[in-house]
């Protein structure tokens, strides 16, 4: 394993009791972690999430960005910021965020700020001023009205760049895209998503008459014709669009 994070999805009162919206303590992944063990937190489903994502009021709180070491003059580890950022952007990306909250170890600041995260503080930050850099925990994050001073570039401030999905497809429809993506078989997403082959189809069947209803130019002339000879390439044709609207693949609940 060359690199690894873990970002959490929060309804603003969560994200309240957390104090993320102020100067929290420190240790917030590990207040966290205790809160999911305990109950006391309850990750939002589909539908609690697509209404925090249309009201604009989503937060993300990313728990963890870790490396094995983290030496800038190492070009390995270029590349695998690189990727890192990537994915960052690809898992992060078209959702309505309000804010976007972090917390690491101070060895990887220069990182974050990069990506651009803007510093905020602990309470009590000065009590950690004696911890060692990679033991000691900061605090980053943007919000959406600062992301909007902002020219979009890094990659933080591109997440906050989101439209309205068109098509409002349904969660397993989602799901299915979702893995579509990565362009893995149909006997690979079967599985996945718990249907048979007929399922599968039928699943597909049904995006394309989502795009249809919604769109009815967006397959072209011939979007009728036998879909055995057409659902190919209507595949690809959707899935080439919600890789550039990531809107689509997220929940939406107005």
């Amino acid at each position: 394993v060359l690199g690894w994070g873990v970002s959490v999805l929060l309804s603003p009162a969560q994200a309240h009791a957390l104090q993320l919206d102020g100067e929290p303590p420190a240790f917030v992944a590990r207040r966290v972690y205790g809160e999911l063990r305990s109950g006391r937190l309850r990750l939002m489903d589909d539908r609690e999430l697509g209404r925090c994502n249309a009201a604009g009021e989503l937060i993300g709180l990313v728990l963890h960005f870790t490396l094995p070491r983290i030496d800038l003059a190492d070009p390995q580890v270029h590349k695998i910021v690189a990727c890192a950022q990537e994915s960052f952007r690809m898992h992060h990306t078209g959702f309505h965020w309000q804010a976007i909250y972090l917390e690491n170890s101070a060895s990887f600041m220069a990182v974050h700020r990069e990506s651009g995260f803007a510093p905020r503080r602990f309470a009590g930050e000065h009590e950690l001023a004696s911890l060692p850099e990679v033991e000691r925990p900061v605090f980053m994050g943007l919000t959406r009205d600062e992301a909007r001073l902002r020219l979009p570039g890094t990659t933080l401030r591109n997440c906050f760049e989101s439209d309205p999905p068109r098509f409002r497809f349904s969660t397993q429809q989602r799901r299915l895209l979702w893995l579509a993506l990565f362009d893995d078989a149909d006997v690979a997403l079967m599985p996945e998503l718990g249907v048979s082959m007929h399922g599968l189809k039928k699943l597909w069947r049904g995006i394309y008459e989502r795009v249809d209803l919604v769109e009815p130019g967006f397959f072209g002339d011939d979007g009728g014709d036998d879909e055995g000879k057409r659902g190919p390439e209507k595949r690809r044709q959707v899935l080439a669009y919600v890789r550039q609207r990531p809107e689509e693949l997220r929940p939406w609940n107005p």
